[in-house]
């Protein structure tokens, strides 16, 4: 297992009944592994009583962010900024994913990835809407291969692990949900070292924050304009 100090960067948008599923699993992972980890919990505008269930677990290794500008990247962009860790684990608060793969992601890592990628090979049963399961997922993995070479089965899965070195080199900006796009097209371009590993994709807890048709055209948007860029 990695010796390397984790940061797990986890954005919350009203998630009280998801986040403490995914906390505990990721703190399971530290003790059990021996993981020199924390958390950092990016509140992006929650009025639930999802920071209440973050501070009721009162460890020091949780750390709490504010970010009230709303959107998927600007949260990720706020929390990493707070990060400490040499290696860091991105995944959604919603319990789709499951924390405990975590140590297979470092696995990876250690074996010289920059950059690895979950693929949800197996969408268990009301997980994805049918329309992000057939046409989305795979259209933008085919655009993505086509445009940028990326081999990438599952471009859009949340789930992954990065290198905080390598992070630095992509100068992320992107807001939203096109964050996804643009964190791989940027990987790509910087010559990082990606890999993908087979994944379990579970119903969520709470009310998706995902709106099809907005969040398609974003992610276009970005594509394309990538495409005209050298860097």
């Amino acid at each position: 297992m990695s010796e390397k100090k984790v940061s797990v960067v986890i954005p919350c948008l009203n998630e009280e009944q998801g986040i403490g599923f995914c906390i505990s699993k990721i703190q399971d992972v530290f003790d059990n592994e021996g993981i020199n980890g924390e958390i950092v919990v990016v509140d992006n505008g929650c009025t639930d009583n999802t920071i209440n269930v973050v501070r009721s677990f009162r460890n020091s290794s949780i750390k709490i962010v504010n970010q009230p500008n709303k959107g998927y990247g600007n949260a990720y962009l706020a929390g990493f900024k707070e990060t400490n860790g040499e290696i860091i684990i991105i995944g959604d608060a919603d319990n789709s994913y499951d924390f405990y793969d975590i140590p297979r992601f470092l696995d990876q890592i250690s074996l010289g990835n920059d950059f690895v990628i979950g693929n949800r090979d197996i969408i268990e049963a009301k997980s994805m809407p049918f329309l992000h399961r057939y046409l989305g997922r795979p259209l933008f993995s085919v655009l993505l291969k086509s445009l940028f070479g990326l081999k990438i089965s599952d471009s859009h899965c949340g789930f992954g692990a990065i290198k905080k070195e390598s992070l630095n080199k992509l100068h992320l900006k992107s807001s939203g949900m096109e964050f996804a796009s643009e964190i791989l097209i940027k990987a790509k371009k910087n010559n990082l070292k990606i890999d993908e590993i087979s994944i379990i994709y579970s119903p969520r807890f709470g009310k998706s924050k995902l709106r099809t048709f907005r969040d398609g055209a974003r992610h276009l948007s970005l594509i394309f304009r990538e495409k005209t860029r050298l860097i």
